[in-house]
Parts: C-alpha cells; structure tokens; sequence
C-alpha cells in the first residue's frame, strides 16, 4: 500500500511545484516563465541557452534507495533536472537526470537540439551545483562570479528582500571598520562602499585593506568573501525562518484528519508527526551550532583582533557551508511547503493518508530516518 502512495506523491508534489515560486531546493524554471516571459531580459539572457532546459525543474535532491550509486563520489544530495513531457500538466512525469551521473553532459547536449550552446548549459548546472541550496540569493551571486549574464527576472529575491540583507550585512560590516584603517576615511562613506563591494559577485578595491588584514591571496579571497556572505545570508535567512517553525510544528501535531479510519495508518502518522517534530528540532541545533562557530571565528577577528583566526576560518568553510545551506534550504521548504499548502490558523481537516504522506516526505527532505 506504501509503495504506491509514494509513486502518487512523487507525481502530486510535480504538479503542486507548477503552482508555486522557487524556494530553496527548487528552481521552478516553468513556473518563472508564467510570470516573466513577455519581459525583454527572459528571451535575451536567458537562464539556459536551450529552449528546454530553460523551462525545466531544477530540484536539489535527496538521492533515495534506487538511485544509490548514480553520482561517482557516493554523494547522498545532488541537483536533478527534470524535464516534463508537458508543461502544462506535470503529473504526467517527465525525463530527468542528474548533474554528474554518466551520460548528462550528452543528455544537456541532446536537448540542445538547434539551439546548440551546451558548454555554456553545462557551465551553468555545474555551478548550480557547487551550491548547497537554490536560494535565489546564492544562485544569482554563484552565476554572476562565473561571468555568466542572466536577466534579473530569473531571481525571486525581491528588492525589498535585498535591501533587507544589505541592512543586515551592514551591521557586521561597520564592525570591521575597526581593523581596515577606518580613521583614514569618511566612516559613513567608507561603510557604504564597503557594504556594495561586498555584495557585488567579485570583491571590489573598498575592501582591499579586509584582504591585507586577514593575509589572503586574492584567489582565496574572492572564493572566502563569497562563504561569508553565504553566512551572512544564512544568518538572515535564520533571523525570518525561526518565527515561522513554531506555528508550524504546532499545526503538523493537532492538524485534524477525515476519512477512513485505518488504525494502523493513524498510529503510523502520530508515530511520523513525532519524528518530525524531533528532527526539525535536531536540525536547528545543527544550524544553531554551525552559525555559533562562524560568530566565533567572527569575534575573534573583531574584538579579540586575531584576523588569521578568520582567515583559516574562511579556508575551511567549504563543508560547514554546504552543511548550513543545506540544512537551512530542507528546513525553509518544508516550513514554505506547508504554509502554501495551509492557511496559518487554518481548521480544515486533511485526508489522513495524504497528511502521512506530507509528514514522510518532510522527513525525507530533512534527512530522517524514512
């Protein structure tokens, strides 16, 4: 009986990713292109050079029991495309592949057909897949760094949004001022070009006296600057997530069901609701922990005045990075899942199978045991 709900799932949750945005683990091409296809910059520079690709799915994806072994280094997440054979109606499946299995570069290069541009497609999946989510923020900086033009109309992160995150990355900005010379300078000039060098995809000169100080190469550097505004993003990300977690445990524990009542399934589902609960507490101390040791590394540097202690703290992000916005991307689904799904304060009941299959899934994204 199991079996078969999670094919019905798999297909359901396609049609339901037609209707929304993107979020963190989902790059919903198609549905971007509902919205901004008349745009000038969406035909102009687009998001893939192919036609079909560009409107795909991009998911990043917890790989399950049957595709164990289809990435070379056994890695557990990967970024899947998936293709569908009609746009209109996703629940009729599609073709899919994964960045890295054998055969994708020539899958990219069959799709292509006339539009042929693969090395550029293939640029732009690889990059894809560097990152540790699909955050709209994350994605923009990552493509611009590797010189690639998409038009802004691909990016969901509103101004508002963007404005907000410079507001908070200013704040741990002015504190650097104290090791970058700042009574050299105007302070509130120097912080504002500081703060837009920071944020722009290649460190500008604003902050070459930050690279002085913490005794990195350029190279280094760039790739440093850009873990820490993956950081910084996060912590941000966290600060709007945290409000959102608590409404929504809540209502995964006293959400209401009709229909059937199957015994076994209602002590499989109060079973799932605990577990759920369980986990998403446990990834939070794992997001807590890892941003507490990033504020360390960050105080070192700016109130201990030890900048080498950030330097190697910057060096050896990479796995604490790809942990966090992993962690993070499962976590902000899951919370934007459900409330597109449900209204906050919402009492109608759901089908007690489809709750189960909801709670598993949530689960299954946020690494449970499934």
């Amino acid at each position: 009986m199991r079996q078969g709900a999670n094919v019905d799932r798999t297909m359901r949750d396609l049609g339901e990713i037609e209707k929304t945005a993107s979020t963190s683990r989902v790059l919903n091409l198609i549905g971007i292109g509902g919205v901004v296809r008349n745009e000038p910059g969406y035909l102009e520079h687009p998001f893939f050079s192919s036609p079909r690709l560009n409107e795909s799915l991009i998911i990043r994806h917890r790989l399950r029991s049957d595709e164990a072994g289809l990435l070379p280094d056994n890695r557990s997440t990967g970024t899947k495309v998936i293709l569908p054979f009609e746009r209109t109606d996703l629940k009729i499946g599609g073709r899919s592949f994964l960045v890295g299995q054998r055969g994708w570069r020539d899958a990219v290069e069959d799709i292509g057909g006339a539009y042929r541009n693969p090395e550029r497609d293939i640029l732009v999946l690889l990059s894809l897949n560097e990152l540790p989510s699909l955050d709209p923020f994350l994605v923009r900086e990552q493509l611009k760094r590797r010189g690639l033009n998409i038009a802004s109309c691909y990016f969901t992160i509103s101004e508002a949004d963007i404005a907000r995150m410079q507001s908070f990355v200013g704040s741990q900005v002015e504190v650097l001022l104290d090791i970058t010379q700042r009574n050299r300078f105007d302070g509130s000039s120097w912080s504002n070009r500081m703060i837009r060098s920071l944020l722009a995809p290649k460190p500008g000169d604003s902050i070459h006296p930050i690279r002085l100080a913490l005794r990195l190469d350029p190279e280094d550097f760039e790739e440093g600057v850009f873990s820490w505004k993956g950081f910084l993003y996060y912590q941000w990300v966290l600060s709007e997530l945290r409000p959102q977690l608590g409404p929504f445990l809540r209502e995964i524990l006293t959400m209401r069901t009709y229909g059937a009542r199957d015994r076994q399934l209602s002590r499989l589902l109060d079973g799932a609701r605990r577990r759920l609960v369980d986990r998403v507490n446990e990834v939070m101390e794992e997001v807590i922990g890892a941003i507490r040791v990033y504020e360390a590394a960050f105080s070192d540097l700016t109130r201990n005045g030890k900048p080498l202690a950030f330097a190697n703290f910057l060096r050896q992000t990479p796995d604490m990075f790809v942990l966090l916005g992993e962690r993070i991307g499962a976590l902000s689904h899951v919370a934007s899942y459900w409330r597109f799904r449900f209204k906050e304060g919402s009492d109608e009941p759901i089908l007690m199978d489809e709750l189960f299959e909801i709670v598993r899934d949530f689960e299954y994204t946020l690494g449970g045991d499934n």
